[in-house]
């Protein structure tokens, strides 16, 4: 783990670009009736991005009208050029101040925003990395009390994180991978129960994430100066994650199981398992956790997929 930490300080990095200036000078255009143009064209999406902000902000707002505001506004974000404009709008401080609403509906749905903007959107990225979102969004994971909510805040970091060495740099240095692991202790105890339906998708989207993270680290085609290396599926190995999936798993078959929850939830452990366990240190930790493999062979004949791979590391 400190290995990790010390290429993550050594990674920091910031970029700054300076626009050209222009000194040519043109007629000024004609001014045109704002109601003509919304008339002809709808109104723009800028208007449209502040209203849905300044309706979730308002406390006279009843909460179905907020999360039908953030309904809208997440499919504007999905559109790259407007995700980049909630920086120039000034909404990016005003989207993260809203993750301690008191309002589940507002947290869930603000968070679901803020992972639509950053994705796969390196100039959206760096505006929510200079308001410090990633952090933020840490924070909800760590602490929320409500399961689809820290759900949403994995989805925001995860979309932070994967395909951007600096998004990665700042969950290292925040001690992302063991706040990930106590989200997934915490929600892992309701695997198997009545109340595994949030669980299921959080724990899903924290191996894929972690599976992610790891084929990022080990890819041969990126640079080495841009990828932790070894120290990742080293630090991984060191928090627990092996003892977590066997804990995850070995709740899930002891419960009272949905089928479809504990496929799901397995399909992501053992990609997992499959890309940790291509490493030396990844495949010692596997071959050591026995309750890993007994939970491993138990829960294989219950679900239909492909364990192929899987197979492999328990032969």
């Amino acid at each position: 783990m400190d290995a990790l930490l010390k290429w993550a300080i050594l990674n920091s990095a910031t970029e700054n670009e300076d626009a050209p200036a222009t000194t040519q000078t043109r007629e000024p255009p004609k001014k045109l009736d704002p109601a003509v143009i919304d008339a002809i064209l709808g109104r723009p999406a800028s208007v449209q991005m502040t209203e849905c902000v300044e309706s979730t902000e308002n406390a006279d707002t009843p909460v179905d009208a907020k999360a039908v505001a953030l309904d809208d506004l997440e499919m504007l974000v999905e559109n790259i050029d407007n995700a980049i404009n909630l920086a120039s709008l000034g909404l990016w401080p005003r989207l993260i101040a809203l993750y301690k609403n008191e309002e589940q509906a507002v947290r869930s749905g603000t968070l679901w925003v803020s992972g639509t903007a950053v994705q796969n959107n390196p100039a959206a990225q760096l505006a929510f990395s200079e308001h410090q979102g990633m952090q933020a969004a840490l924070r909800v994971l760590d602490e929320d009390s409500a399961t689809d909510v820290r759900t949403k805040a994995l989805y925001c970091v995860s979309s932070f994180v994967r395909g951007n060495v600096k998004g990665l740099t700042e969950f290292v240095a925040a001690d992302g991978l063991a706040t990930l692991k106590r989200a997934m202790e915490h929600v892992g105890a309701y695997a198997g129960t009545d109340q595994s339906s949030g669980a299921t998708a959080l724990l899903q989207k924290s191996f894929f994430l972690l599976r992610s993270l790891i084929e990022e680290a080990l890819d041969s085609e990126t640079p080495e100066n841009l990828r932790p290396g070894m120290y990742l599926p080293n630090a991984v190995v060191e928090l627990g994650f092996v003892d977590t999936a066997a804990g995850v798993l070995r709740k899930m078959l002891d419960g009272n199981r949905d089928s479809g929850d504990l496929a799901r939830v397995f399909e992501q452990i053992a990609g997992f398992l499959v890309a940790l366990g291509a490493t030396d240190s990844g495949r010692k930790a596997i071959d050591e956790c026995k309750p890993l493999a007994d939970a491993v062979k138990q829960a294989t004949p219950l679900v239909d997929l492909d364990t192929s791979q899987l197979d492999k590391l328990f032969s």
